[in-house]
């Protein structure tokens, strides 16, 4: 595109049209051409402000219009993010501003021990085009440094988001620190993410969690409106008014925190069972329901498995870090709980770095939190794929695995499924998320060439696993498929062909089935099931993401019921509550779910291919008589309700 026209100088471009050119520029993500109009803004004198607001803004606003209406998706967002930020750099050190016109300064970032940003980053993005100054602190933030920028910047806000279920907990701490300083009143916090809804947000104290950047933004204008003085909000007088008027419920939370849910829970489980033993005897084993629902076979009850992988090291007990480093650990994780909380399977899911870590990204292990990548790659050229050996975190995970196979198949007869992330997931975990997925559209030759790579590595794991007989199945997370992140013409040129090409053929030369976790809330499921030819697709279920393809097993077991076992779908947030009111909650959930997808199956002439779970992982911090009360609640029901099936 072209400054001016034919029939004028450059100097007579009206400032209309520099307005809609660099609007049309944000669209296109021309950051060339952005460069060229916001000098000339500069040299007609043309006020910055204006342009922002008339040029900037309102090309970001066609781009999120197209986003929100399935038009455009995450690389284009990004692409005319990148355009947009070209423009601020240029125009904003020329802004006049005095204190009475000071754009609202909001703190956002994604908690510790999460390095997704790419809906952290849609906010942001969002929320800079419509005026608000964007103190972004990155991905994998420690939960002091968002107290810590707040205070320093007198914030507004806080906008904290997370993907993973295991790092949603420092949300709740952020905002306990900020009481704990005096400052909870003096902003408003905002929480966001697939796994999180407003039943969590109220509960940890947030004020407010939407369902996309463009309602988020949204509310935020219209709740810092209302917001006292911000001098008033940030006076000493009022910082210590707020310590006081926190402290006592503070001094209640230490007290409760003070005790470790998951160990004491996993004290009184494991006291119950040795007391009482497996209340019920059941006609078949864990391994043989397992693989008979695989099958849709005749069984005694549907299986049941909450995704509890991290959570079960309390049984051992063992600090995450040692679950996640040492194959004895792993193992008496594994075992205790499949064992005490009578599993129908276990699913060896540690962290999802594994493979990034082998092809060079840094990891890092909390004591008590999910490992995550940190000192992502720089330069793509450098990706190198070594074999899967010792010293390899693959090797390690691969033996580990294999040792908890041999104990929970002799000694529980119940099957151990084998875990490890897929190509694009390894790339965005090695070189970032949102840099990669930036670059399919600016670079996506470069991008293609690394998940080429990626994809070599995550095949080869997959081979080793089938060599040493390590595992009785294996799962693979194939994230990105997702029809609000990615179309489906992206995702299949950037994952799904190398899924196609490379990986599936692994499983079916050893004869194994393929099978999919995906946490993702609207995913492409036709090219994921269909296309792969997985035969059990553990998913997320978000009813407030419905509209856009999130979707329940009362619509995926007719679809895809006769090829694919669907294993889903209790919300894992709630497990986090052990009241007496979230388990019931939990009993409730896990009733309807049960009952449901018997009713559906029958009515779509099946009779076992389904398996109660998670739609994500339970986070590693809560208590474990939660996952027994899902467990629980099956093995009750579940016999009876089989037996409508005939």
């Amino acid at each position: 595109m072209a400054i001016g026209n034919e029939n004028q100088g450059a100097d007579a471009i009206s400032e209309e049209d520099i307005f809609r050119q660099m609007a049309e520029a944000v669209v296109d993500g021309d950051d060339d051409i952005i460069e060229e109009l916001a000098n000339k803004v500069l040299e007609l004198n043309i006020d910055p402000y204006t342009a922002i607001v008339e040029g900037l803004t309102k090309g970001m606003s066609v781009v999120s219009d197209m986003y929100e209406n399935g038009e455009a998706f995450v690389p284009n967002l990004m692409v005319s993010a990148g355009a947009m930020y070209e423009g601020l750099d240029i125009l904003s050190p020329y802004l006049k501003t005095d204190s009475t016109n000071k754009p609202s300064k909001i703190i956002i970032g994604t908690v510790e021990g999460d390095v997704h940003d790419i809906g952290k980053n849609l906010v942001k993005t969002m929320m800079t085009a419509a005026g608000f100054d964007m103190v972004d602190l990155g991905s994998d933030v420690t939960l002091s440094s968002f107290v810590s920028s707040a205070r320093d910047q007198q914030a507004d806000a806080i906008s904290m988001s997370t993907l993973m279920t295991t790092t949603m907990p420092g949300m709740e701490k952020v905002i306990e620190q900020l009481k704990e300083e005096g400052l909870r009143d003096s902003l408003l916090v905002m929480v966001g993410g697939a796994p999180i809804n407003a039943d969590y947000a109220e509960k940890i104290g947030a004020d407010a969690t939407k369902n996309d950047a463009s309602q988020a933004t949204e509310w935020l204008t219209g709740a810092i409106a209302e917001l006292p003085d911000a001098d008033l909000r940030w006076s000493e007088k009022q910082i210590s008014l707020n310590k006081v008027k926190y402290k006592e419920e503070l001094a209640k939370k230490v007290t409760v925190e003070a005790v470790d849910i998951g160990l004491e829970s996993a004290k009184a489980i494991i006291e119950e069972f040795e007391s009482v033993g497996v209340k019920t005897k059941e006609s078949m084993t864990h391994t043989d329901r397992s693989l008979a629902a695989l099958a849709d076979k005749k069984v005694d009850r549907l299986p049941v498995y909450p995704l509890a992988c991290g959570v079960l090291r309390k049984f051992a007990p063992v600090t995450y870090k040692e679950y996640a480093t040492n194959e004895e650990a792993f193992v008496q994780s594994a075992y205790l709980g499949s064992k005490y909380l009578d599993l129908d399977m276990f699913v060896g899911l540690v962290d999802l770095s594994i493979t990034s870590a082998d092809l060079g990204c840094g990891i890092k292990f909390p004591e008590e939190d999910t490992p995550s990548s940190e000192g992502h790659l720089e330069d793509y050229e450098k990706i190198e794929v070594p074999e899967v050996k010792e010293g390899t975190r693959a090797y390690e995970l691969i033996q580990a695995t294999k040792l908890g196979k041999a104990k929970l198949n002799s000694e529980l007869e119940t099957p151990m499924v084998g875990f490890h992330e897929g190509p694009l997931l390894t790339l965005t975990q090695l070189m970032g998320a949102s840099r990669v997925l930036g670059d399919i559209n600016t670079n996506p030759d470069v991008v293609l060439k690394a998940v080429d790579k990626c994809a070599d590595y995550v095949a080869e794991v997959s081979r080793a696993f089938f060599e040493e007989d390590a595992c009785d199945a294996l799962c693979i997370d194939n994230l990105w498929s997702n029809n609000v992140i990615m179309g489906h013409d992206d995702y299949w040129k950037f994952d799904g062909q190398f899924v196609y090409d490379k990986h599936v053929p692994v499983f079916k030369e050893y004869n194994q089935p393929y099978i999919v976790h995906n946490c993702a809330d609207a995913v492409h499921y036709d090219l994921q099931i269909s296309k792969f030819g997985t035969a059990l697709y553990s998913y997320a279920y978000y009813p407030s993401g419905k509209d856009k393809g999130s979707y329940s097993y009362d619509e995926l077991i007719p679809k895809y019921g006769e090829t694919c076992c669907m294993m889903g779908e209790v919300d894992p947030i709630q497990f986090l509550d052990n009241s007496p009111e979230g388990i019931q909650k939990i009993r409730n959930d896990t009733e309807s779910n049960l009952r449901g997808a018997v009713q559906t199956l029958k009515e779509n002439g099946l009779q076992s291919k389904y398996v109660l779970s998670t739609g994500c992982e339970i986070p590693p911090g809560a208590p474990l008589d939660t996952s027994k009360a899902m467990v629980d609640v099956v093995k009750e029901l579940g016999p009876e309700l089989q037996k409508m099936m005939g």
